[in-house]
């Protein structure tokens, strides 16, 4: 009921949304599909609803004997990129819902290189994870704690180091080990103006645009540093003002 449902209705409203909110019509191939999958993967648990369902779209015989949806071999890299686009959205609902009234000027900072001390945490990573097996030894937590305590003094960069790694791990654990990149392999930017309709409409704006720090674009801007220093790989921010 979990995957069969309420996870389809979830992504059904989310796809339903990014096209009407960004002028894009619904695809009908994959609106079919899913419709098709649904009524299928429902079947076990209300087979009378999917019975009167399968026969309403045009589909013969009984959806009870009918193939179970077999799904394409998971593009990762897409998996990621629609994480990103969804967790960055949510972070800016956070936000926008902070800012004060009477601010009008809106924009997305976005930074396509990591700190120093995280990329080192990344290539430490990458020397740790065992490709043949696929996974992390059993004591990567005890490892990471000796690698933070050798390689970095202050206590509270040492727990922002486990915290980073921690999320690492479970990044990799998701969409492979191209979690590790100390440069993320989609262009950020780039998905964000692809949907800035989607992103205006999601939050009440008028107006967005769109700096990438460390170019001519954050000068220009005059970005302060509280706001800045925030904004990491795959962490873009919400600049109101």
């Amino acid at each position: 009921l979990q995957k069969g449902w309420f996870e389809m209705m979830i992504a059904r409203n989310e796809y339903r949304s990014w096209c009407s909110d960004g002028g894009v019509s619904m695809h009908e191939a994959v609106v079919r599909k899913w419709i098709e999958s649904v009524i299928i993967l429902i079947c076990p648990i209300c087979p009378h609803w999917s019975e009167k369902m399968w026969k309403a779209v045009g589909k013969e015989g009984l959806a009870i004997k009918a193939p179970w949806p077999a799904a394409d071999e998971e593009d990762k890299l897409l998996t990621r990129q629609a994480k990103f686009l969804r967790d960055t959205l949510k972070n800016f609902r956070a936000a926008a819902g902070k800012a004060k009234k009477g601010w009008k000027d809106c924009s997305v900072l976005i930074s396509d290189s990591y700190p120093e001390w995280k990329i080192n945490i990344l290539t430490w990573m990458q020397g740790e994870y065992d490709n043949d097996a696929k996974a992390f030894p059993a004591d990567f937590m005890k490892k990471l704690k000796g690698w933070t305590g050798a390689n970095l003094e202050d206590k509270k960069m040492i727990k922002f180091a486990m915290q980073f790694a921690s999320f690492i791990k479970k990044e990799v654990e998701e969409v492979g080990t191209q979690a590790m990149d100390t440069t993320l392999p989609f262009d950020q930017k780039a998905i964000l103006q692809g949907s800035e309709s989607y992103i205006k409409s999601q939050l009440n704006i008028t107006a967005i645009d769109f700096i990438l720090l460390g170019t001519e674009e954050e000068t220009a801007a005059n970005v302060p540093q509280k706001n800045s220093q925030n904004v990491t790989p795959g962490k873009p921010v919400l600049w109101m003002r």
